[in-house]
């Protein structure tokens, strides 16, 4: 009984919140604003003379409001980093494990996050 009357309380409310349009603020919460997005990328090299994708490769992504989003590529070269500020991002990569599979130089790029962006990226071997 204790429970019914509980659930009927909430029921109450919410429809009251619904009405008083508290509830859309609610259901929003959590939600991504625009302006955020982001970066995905399969980062590949040479491997025993094969183009190949790279484990181990970390990812640094500085926005342009100065934050920055780090991790690491996974077995399959792959690496996914999300709420970024839209506009221009500086990208490094960096070959952390040593030459445990391949030593790789570090690269540096610049780009416009615009939109989610998904790009294939080649290391050079390091020297």
């Amino acid at each position: 009984m204790k429970d019914k009357i509980h659930w009927t309380w909430k029921k109450i409310l919410g429809t009251i919140l619904g009405i008083l349009g508290i509830g859309t603020l609610t259901s929003c919460y959590g939600m991504p604003e625009d302006g955020f997005y982001t970066y995905s990328c399969t980062v590949k090299g040479k491997i025993n003379g094969t183009e190949q994708p790279i484990e181990g490769i970390l990812v640094n992504v500085k926005d342009s409001e100065g934050y920055e989003y780090k991790n690491k590529t996974n077995s399959e070269g792959k690496v996914s980093l999300s709420d970024i500020f839209e506009g221009k991002c500086t990208i490094t990569f960096t070959d952390v494990d040593g030459a445990e599979n391949g030593s790789f130089a570090e690269k540096t790029s610049n780009i416009s996050l615009t939109d989610d962006l998904n790009e294939t990226v080649t290391l050079k071997n390091a020297q």
